[in-house]
């Protein structure tokens, strides 16, 4: 392009010239809030339900290892289906295969097939494969079963955070993610408070109870997934819930932030430019590190609290707390991120309080119950706490251009977090009961990488922020203006002036 060229296209920006006469004018604040509040109850329920059952399906095997066991082992999951050295973490670790394969791919065909669509589909199907896990006979059976439900749910989350965007804005994105992510670690307290309730249904049908917590637990998937189809809403520019008026309204507020929230074209330079940014590996590595956690606990604190000597059902019953306190946590990072608008500081404090856990697990005194129980509670919360400020960090600084950079960003970064899922499912070995050192010093170290990256990327946004400043000087009360802006108007490239990352 000709400097002449590029002197007009900036001009125009500057002057935000009216390319197709849609220009947005001042939104009544209190207007806004209630159209908020109904986003908010018709698309935050939904999400929360999903995300809590999908966790419950990923992770109730767990649970389902340690019911109907007794001196002699019989009714154990083990032992029916003849499981022997690590052929139940590779049961794990399976899942994950077609889980990351397949999250990329799906997150792109979200916004053309219409959200109610792609994520019922996405429901129903693993709710069918998760309750058929309560009809496997041997090992070879829960292989096939474990990698059909990580294909079938491929796209949940990063779906979510997609799909939430549709809704939101930058500064309101952390705390209602958090409160739909917060169904993560509120799946591990539900999930051992059903297996305590379920572990008394040990022989009924026939039936030992670890099969019965597949079934029982997968049958509302199915149910809920087949109810998506007919009342998930997709975009706000169609939602049923809103007046004509509140729909444009509810559109406007996304094009204050660049974002059409119509948009479904795929541009393939966006994609190709997302795969290569080295912010989004950096973002790629963390969640990885903070999956390898998430995933350790939700797998194996049920075998890591009966290692120290309570029963399976005491050990069922305290789970509820560490998991109960990730998704209060889960919720309050959200929410003070979104107050800062900013994301790095919880990712920070979180990594480091998550490093003295599973270090003290790895190194502390094995008989001091007391303390280990706390560190469990410590280590549990800060595995899920930080997540949505690190998938917010991500959306926020993508959420340029059209929606392929934003969906291809949170896809590349879950996907390749879901790594530690696999890493998560071989580290705590049955021969490393019942301390399980050296999954713990691996989730410690995954920890220590997420602490330097997080330092590294806020320094590295910082720099580039302040050069922004030095060369086109500090963002304008016109530039961040509400009025007046174009729905055209949008940020198309890192190198627009009018672009900070966010911290």
């Amino acid at each position: 392009m000709a400097d002449s060229d590029k002197k007009e296209v900036e001009t125009a920006i500057e002057k935000k010239v009216d390319i197709e006469a849609d220009i947005i004018g001042p939104i009544d604040p209190a207007q806004e809030r209630i159209i908020l509040r109904k986003i908010d109850i018709r698309i935050i329920p939904w999400m929360l339900v999903m995300y809590l059952l999908s966790f419950l399906d990923r992770v109730n095997i767990g649970n389902a290892r340690i019911l109907g066991s007794n001196a002699q082992g019989v009714g154990t999951m083990e032992i029916d289906l003849h499981l022997t050295g690590s052929q139940y973490n590779w049961a794990l670790s399976t899942f994950f295969i077609g889980y990351i394969i397949f999250e990329v791919p799906s997150n792109l065909l979200l916004k053309k097939l219409k959200p109610s669509r792609w994520l019922a589909r996405i429901m129903f199907t693993w709710g069918i494969i998760a309750t058929s896990m309560g009809f496997v006979q041997n090992w070879g059976g829960l292989m096939a079963v474990r990698t059909l439900l990580g294909i079938a749910e491929a796209g949940l989350l990063p779906g979510l955070i997609f799909y939430s965007s549709f809704w939101y804005r930058r500064h309101e994105l952390a705390q209602r993610q958090s409160l739909f992510f917060a169904g993560a670690s509120a799946s591990g307290a539900c999930a051992g408070l059903i297996a305590y309730g379920i572990n008394n249904m040990n022989g009924a049908g026939g039936w030992p109870a670890w099969r019965w917590v597949f079934i029982l637990e997968g049958i509302p998937t199915i149910l809920f997934g087949a109810s998506l189809w007919f009342f998930l809403p997709d975009f706000p520019g169609n939602a049923p819930f809103l007046t004509e008026e509140e729909r444009k309204i509810a559109t406007d507020r996304l094009a204050l932030d660049h974002i059409d929230a119509n948009d479904t074209s795929f541009s393939l330079s966006e994609f190709l430019e997302t795969l290569i940014d080295p912010g989004v590996w950096m973002l790629m590595f963390m969640y990885a590190g903070m999956a390898t956690s998430a995933y350790s606990v939700s797998y194996f604190l049920p075998s890591i609290i009966r290692g120290m000597g309570y029963s399976a059902a005491a050990a069922q019953a305290m789970v509820v707390p560490p998991f109960f306190c990730g998704a209060v946590f889960t919720v309050v990072s959200g929410y003070v991120t979104d107050r800062l608008k900013e994301r790095s500081g919880a990712v920070i404090v979180s990594s480091v309080i998550a490093c003295a856990s599973f270090f003290g697990l790895a190194y502390g005194p094995v008989t001091n119950n007391g303390l280990r129980y706390f560190l469990c509670i410590t280590g549990t919360t800060c595995s899920f706490s930080p997540a949505i400020p690190l998938l917010a960090w991500s959306s926020n600084n993508n959420r340029i251009g059209t929606a392929t950079r934003q969906a291809t960003a949170s896809a590349m970064v879950i996907a390749f977090g879901n790594i530690g899922g696999i890493i998560a499912g071989q580290i705590y070995r049955t021969s490393d009961a019942p301390q399980y050192q050296l999954g713990h010093i691996v989730v410690g170290s995954g920890w220590v990488m997420v602490l330097v990256l997080a330092i590294t990327l806020r320094i590295a946004y910082t720099m580039i922020n302040a050069n922004k400043d030095k060369i086109h000087g500090k963002l304008t009360a016109e530039d961040v203006s509400d009025v007046g802006r174009s729905r055209t108007d949008m940020i198309t490239s890192f190198k627009d002036k009018r672009f900070r990352y966010q911290l």
